[in-house]
């Protein structure tokens, strides 16, 4: 059985591979299945969707697999439409693909594969190898003989997470000359060491790794590091877990491991929030080579907080910035703005917290007015009355250019969008906000955003 894994054309600059598709390759890999990943997201290649189909033909798959994101998939359906009969089965997957399950099959999708893939997507190749139908498959979406929606069993959250291979096997399937004109060694993109968030925010839905936090034993995590070291000599590793302080023992006995048995000076990054830290969790980190913590603050007005369920207090938010600083890390701060029912007043207690703050922090996290995603509560409470339903499949003029950074903060186009239909005292205050903290990262990196949190 031949699988290739493709991620669709995207402008988002990033210089590793995603961690989701190297899961999943190296989980194939691991069960003896040949692979090939074409990541024409990567910033350095830029193939039309013919050229992609073309080099989909010279591999022969038996399945081919899609990573849908809510942003591009309007881009990625397009591709389906050249990518259609070149393998007995066109699967997407990813975090569109789990929220919109029937959507995909609209498009040009055989099937669609909801929730974590690595264990699925191994079980439905062995379907196809045996001839059976993948219906049973949890988390598995396919039209029925009779045109109908059938869907599998619920996607099961992997609970062994030292079960799977780690990304770095998969590595050799990454050209890296995709991210890099020096070419050398692919970085990593980073490290995993848990799944899921408890957190009920009403922006963010995290529907594919769940609510249910799970993580890697300690030991599982140092040979990782250890042998991303071995191969690549890399010291520094952004760590991308959604809540690796959820768990307060599980933190500090891998901090432990970290700084007892890795066995060479390591440097690593982390996001976490205001009310998952203390000073102990933040001292062990820093002698396990934490050098940068982000925190998801989202807005400074308390009021916000409350509507938003972020579950933290802006008094929370200095203190946790506080014990951070004190241990001499590094502080990122992300914010979002334009939240429906943020008044102009609200966004000018933000923007005073801001400059309240701005002496604890290093970086203001880019952009950040919000986007109402897809499966979550701002999404399904909103889309009706502001008219923005299904927002992702609109040929947009923005649409290529949601995340990125306009020239002019005030021009950012996710304001541009106006999702939420701002009135102009609120417009205003975005922009002000956006502009405050463009400023700021220029004064201290002189751009927008920092190279490289390792420096």
């Amino acid at each position: 059985m031949r699988v290739l894994l493709i991620h669709p054309p995207s402008p988002d600059w990033r210089g590793t591979p995603l961690l989701g598709t190297q899961y999943l390759a190296a989980s194939l890999l691991g069960n003896g299945i040949e692979v090939r990943v074409l990541d024409a997201g990567a910033p350095l290649v830029s193939p039309d969707d013919d050229e992609i189909a073309a080099e989909a033909r010279k591999f022969r798959p038996d399945l081919i697999g899609v990573s849908l994101f809510t942003r591009r998939v309007a881009r990625a359906y397009r591709l389906a439409a050249k990518l259609r009969g070149i393998a007995p089965l066109l699967v997407a997957g990813g975090p569109h693909a789990t929220v919109c399950p029937e959507e995909p099959l609209a498009h040009g999708f055989d099937a669609v594969l909801t929730g974590e893939g690595e264990v699925s997507l191994v079980r439905l190749v062995r379907a196809m190898e045996r001839g059976e139908p993948p219906d049973g498959i949890p988390g598995m979406v396919v039209r029925g003989p009779d045109g109908g929606i059938v869907r599998g069993p619920l996607p099961v959250p992997i609970r062994d997470l030292d079960s799977l291979p780690i990304p770095l096997t998969s590595q050799h399937l990454f050209d890296p000359a995709w991210y890099s004109a020096e070419a050398g060694e692919t970085l990593p993109g980073g490290i995993l060491t848990s799944r899921g968030c408890p957190a009920r925010c009403v922006f963010c839905a995290n529907q594919v790794t769940g609510r249910s936090f799970r993580f890697r034993s300690a030991a599982g995590v140092v040979d990782e590091i250890r042998t991303i070291h071995a191969r690549t000599g890399n010291t520094f590793l952004p760590c991308w877990d959604d809540a690796l302080t959820a768990n307060a023992p599980r933190l500090l006995e891998l901090c432990d491991a970290i700084r007892d048995h890795l066995g060479f000076p390591f440097r690593w990054s982390a996001i976490t929030r205001a009310t998952m830290v203390t000073p102990e969790m933040l001292g062990a980190m820093k002698r396990a080579g934490l050098v940068a913590v982000n925190f998801g603050i989202e807005s400074g007005d308390d009021a916000t907080l409350r509507m938003i369920r972020k579950g933290q207090t802006t008094a929370q938010v200095v203190r946790a910035l506080e014990w951070a600083k004190a241990e001499g890390l590094m502080t990122v701060c992300n914010f979002m703005m334009g939240f429906p029912g943020e008044t102009a007043d609200a966004l000018r207690r933000t923007l005073e917290f801001m400059r309240r703050i701005e002496p604890l922090t290093d970086c203001f996290s880019t952009g950040g007015v919000v986007i109402p995603m897809p499966g979550t509560e701002l999404y399904e409470k909103h889309h009706e009355r502001y008219g923005f339903t299904r927002w992702w499949l609109e040929e947009d003029p923005t649409a290529d250019s949601l995340t990125q950074i306009a020239p002019d903060p005030a021009d950012d186009p996710n304001l541009a969008r106006d999702f939420f239909r701002y009135d102009t005292d609120v417009r205003n205050l975005i922009a002000e906000c956006l502009d405050f903290k463009a400023r700021h990262n220029h004064a201290r990196f002189g751009s927008h955003r920092p190279a490289s949190f390792a420096t």
